[in-house]
């Protein structure tokens, strides 16, 4: 207590009332925004990947069948309850659920930014919505952008004095991704701070919650890191320590990226000298903790992880944006200091110009823009198992089948969690015993990295006949890329 109090830092004011201007502007914008993504998930035949999106949605869809589905960490219990519905009305109802996280995301980076009273808190919204991948992931069933509307909601409640609130809803980040164990601990050192004894009890709410009801299930009050679902040390290998910040120009394209380093840069030289001394301290210090903290932890942990070969890290870029609304809340702070060269008469011009180019950035058909052909149309890949999948159908019925790739279950419309119908490859790999007339769907990915099972294994087996075999390129654009194979083979 004595050290912390040495160390206290004020604690932020009433917060005042936003600009009705710019709240009408940005809920404008926020409205455009989900009409936009709305109107493209209805159009696009895309899910942004046909791994872990499909997976999370099969999670959700198959839950009321499949109780254990409701606890279990991979897919992330939060996610899996507040998706469960959605993805009853099939892949466009968990589409159109990440649209309406994604907008209320834009909304509370708008509110982040007015609660720490930085300039032109609307454009928020736009840059949320001009993250060329952020826009992309609306379409998928993955769980980054339900994780960042929590933690950017966390920063809105905390910067408007609603820190017990903010407490509880960030204490549910863990079970939509793991990475919120780190988020907690830079809020519990933001309460240390600020001296808030009485809302740091509030942080572990929602692992409380989650023990007892998990408990309940799987007799084990740890259950949440017994079960834990990602091993200790990588099946995936490890690779470079630059490779994340390598890779953000593909997450948030080059303009806005700019406008991120420079509010790096603010953000350092707002700390070391006086000219953001307009604004109070405790305003200051919540952003140098909240926002800057929040991005800067996750970003270092990820690279971190994947340099070390940690905990099923992948090296999966997109994980950056479960912090994009945090992020676009620094690039607010860039465009105010490239702003400040301009002449104060002419900075809003200035800064509108930037906003533009924002705007207009993934629509040049720049590399880490949209790529219109690849991100909103359906691969071949999916294609082809679709195609395969409707000429099996006819002879799956009372079969076993086993697979890796989580689009057959699509495709066939098999519930991936009944064993009776469907089992990993491991089943073959291990000499688990199965019923002659099972169907081994392999394909040249899933199948050798998730279930070490090469085609050649399978094709030298006297126990298996192949059945068939398909492949289709890629990318036609671009043959560096390769051929998704697909093979059926059939226990004799």
């Amino acid at each position: 207590m004595i050290f912390a109090d040495s160390l206290a830092i004020p604690r932020l004011p009433a917060p005042s009332s936003p600009a009705p201007a710019e709240r009408r502007l940005a809920l404008r914008l926020t409205l455009a925004g989900l009409l936009v993504s709305v109107l493209t998930a209805f159009l696009t035949g895309n899910t942004y990947d046909l791994g872990d999106s499909i997976n999370h949605y099969l999670f959700s869809r198959y839950a009321p069948a499949h109780p254990d589905n409701f606890f279990d960490s991979w897919a992330k219990p939060v996610f899996v309850l507040l998706t469960v519905l959605p993805s009853q009305a099939g892949f466009i109802g968990i589409k159109l659920f990440n649209c309406v996280v994604a907008a209320l995301a834009a909304w509370q980076a708008y509110r982040v930014a007015a609660g720490l009273r930085l300039r032109w808190p609307w454009l928020a919204v736009l840059f949320v919505y001009c993250t060329p991948d952020y826009f992309r992931i609306q379409f998928s069933g993955l769980t980054e952008p339900l994780f960042s509307l929590l933690l950017v909601s966390g920063a809105a409640l905390t910067v408007r004095n609603r820190a017990t609130a903010a407490a509880i809803v960030l204490s549910f980040l863990p079970f939509v991704r793991s990475e919120g164990f780190l988020i907690l601990a830079v809020w519990a050192v933001y309460l240390v701070l600020t001296r808030q004894w009485r809302v740091l009890p509030w942080l572990p709410f929602g692992y409380v919650v989650y023990s007892v009801a998990g408990a309940v299930v799987y007799r084990d009050l740890g259950w949440v890191f017994h079960r834990n679902a990602y091993e200790t040390i990588s099946h995936y290998g490890a690779g470079r320590w630059g490779h994340f910040v390598q890779q953000l120009p593909g997450i948030l394209g080059w303009v806005l990226l700019g406008l991120f380093w420079l509010g790096m840069l603010a953000g350092v030289l707002n700390w070391l000298t006086a000219r953001d001394a307009a604004r109070p301290p405790a305003y200051r210090w919540a952003e140098r903790l909240l926002v800057y903290g929040s991005v800067v932890t996750y970003l270092g942990a990820h690279t971190v992880f994947w340099a070390l070969g940690l905990f099923a890290s992948f090296g999966m870029t997109r994980v950056m944006d479960a912090v994009v609304p945090l992020m676009t809340v620094i690039a607010l702070q860039g465009l105010a200091l490239l702003t400040s060269l301009a002449p104060e008469p002419r900075r809003a011009a200035v800064a509108y110009v930037l906003a533009a180019a924002v705007l207009v950035f993934p629509l040049t058909g720049a590399r880490t823009g949209f790529r219109w052909r690849t991100d909103f149309s359906r691969p071949a890949e999916q294609q082809l198992i679709e195609d395969v999948a409707a000429q099996l159908q006819p002879r799956t019925a009372g079969r076993l089948l086993l697979w890796d790739h989580p689009y057959w279950s699509v495709g066939l419309g098999i519930d991936p969690f009944d064993s009776t119908r469907h089992q990993l490859l491991d089943t073959w790999r291990e000499n688990k015993p199965v019923p002659a007339g099972t169907l081994l769907l392999w394909d040249n990915w899933f199948s050798p990295t998730e279930a070490r099972v090469s085609y050649g294994q399978l094709r030298q087996d006297a126990r298996l006949r192949l059945v068939r075999e398909d492949s289709v390129q890629r990318d036609a654009r671009k043959p560096e890329k390769g051929y998704t194979r697909l093979a059926v083979f059939e226990r004799r």
